[in-house]
């Protein structure tokens, strides 16, 4: 483009600005990237969040003339070689999520690297966590419970695909305003190398290995099942923990009873 400071004013001024916090605070911050660089193919108009594994842009797409969602993925490594190895493990495991499609998962479009770290573009979508949509209003069991299922879908579908969350919580889910929850955050997830199904079934493959078991804990304490307490290999099982333990959490005063789980996970895959 010829004019990258006159696009992203035009950008600025006709997408949704709703983003918290302060844009001009946000891009005094080390290393946040400026209105109008380019990541890949993608134009960068604002930060939106970030967190501890990288941040997530609103991003436009000039050659599909669409908003996306960038996220950039800051590798931690002691070597140079570890970080060559981290980096081809999260573009294998995000070219796995590019093949997953499913309604309750955040599509990726695509994935590639920037400046040495990895970058995923991935559907942009205005709403709220799932965290914050709890909330916002007062909501029945049965709201709360059509949320989760949604969520719990699209979860399964990962497992499905042969990937293993690792940090399902509130936080990760986003609900839009027609009340459609779908799963994001992939950013500590394990592709398997075995075929897809089999972390379901009850076997307990040993996840491949990725950036992410370079470090000895990992994930969100208050949702992890024992196994990823104790920096063991986890699989599918463990996401399920997690997704109980977030709809126990959810309803404080309605603990889910264990014959509630077995109904619930019945429901998710049948």
């Amino acid at each position: 483009m010829a004019d990258d400071d006159a696009v992203t004013r035009r950008l600025e001024a006709s997408f949704d600005t709703t983003a918290s916090g302060d844009p001009g605070a946000a891009a005094q911050r080390s290393g946040v990237l400026p209105a109008g660089a380019r990541v890949g193919r993608f134009l960068i108009v604002r930060l939106v969040g970030e967190g501890g594994l990288g941040r997530v842009y609103l991003a436009f797409d000039p050659e599909l003339d669409r908003k996306v969602a960038i996220k950039l993925l800051k590798l931690r490594a002691s070597t140079a070689e570890d970080h060559s190895e981290g980096r081809d493990a999260l573009l294998r495991e995000a070219q796995t999520m590019a093949r997953l499609a499913h309604p309750n998962v955040v599509t990726i479009y695509d994935v590639g690297v920037h400046e040495g770290d990895v970058f995923l573009a991935m559907e942009y979508v205005l709403g709220d966590s799932l965290r914050v949509w709890l909330t916002r209003a007062p909501r029945r069991w049965p709201e709360v419970l059509r949320v989760f299922l949604a969520a719990g879908r699209g979860l399964a579908a990962a497992h499905a695909a042969g990937i293993v969350h690792r940090d399902f919580k509130p936080d990760n889910v986003i609900v839009d305003p027609q009340g459609r929850a779908r799963v994001l955050d992939f950013g500590l997830a394990l592709a398997r190398d075995d075929p897809p199904g089999g972390a379901l079934d009850g076997a307990a493959p040993e996840p491949a290995a990725d950036a992410t078991t370079q470090r000895r804990f990992v994930g969100t304490p208050a949702y992890m099942a024992p196994e990823q307490l104790m920096c063991r290999p986890t699989d599918a099982r463990g996401d399920q923990f997690s997704f109980f333990s977030a709809l126990q959490f959810s309803q404080r005063r309605q603990p889910a009873s264990k014959a509630k789980c077995a109904r619930l996970q019945g429901l998710i895959c049948p």
